[in-house]
């Protein structure tokens, strides 16, 4: 019997971790749902997508997690009433 891990996310320990790139909007959209954000989740993949997985400096993301914490962050800045 196959533990739930190892069916969901096969051999690769990282996998679920946001290194894969690009991710499926699915993922995208669990994510920014668990921060409260699901409103927010389609921006970030289109604009992403429009960059082609690339950050603001030309370099190629390597954790879209990464990169949602940040915009989530900016978010949280500029609306004060989103903060927890």
């Amino acid at each position: 019997m196959k533990s739930r891990a190892t069916s969901t996310f096969g051999t690769d320990p990282r996998k679920g971790l946001g290194h894969e790139v690009p991710p499926q909007i699915d993922h995208v959209k669990i994510y920014f749902d668990q921060q409260e954000l699901p409103q927010e989740a389609e921006k970030f993949y289109r604009w992403h997508e429009r960059s082609k997985w690339r950050t603001a400096t030309g370099q190629p993301v390597k954790n879209w997690k990464t990169e949602a914490a940040k915009w989530i962050w900016e978010i949280k800045l500029r609306n004060p009433y989103l903060r927890f």
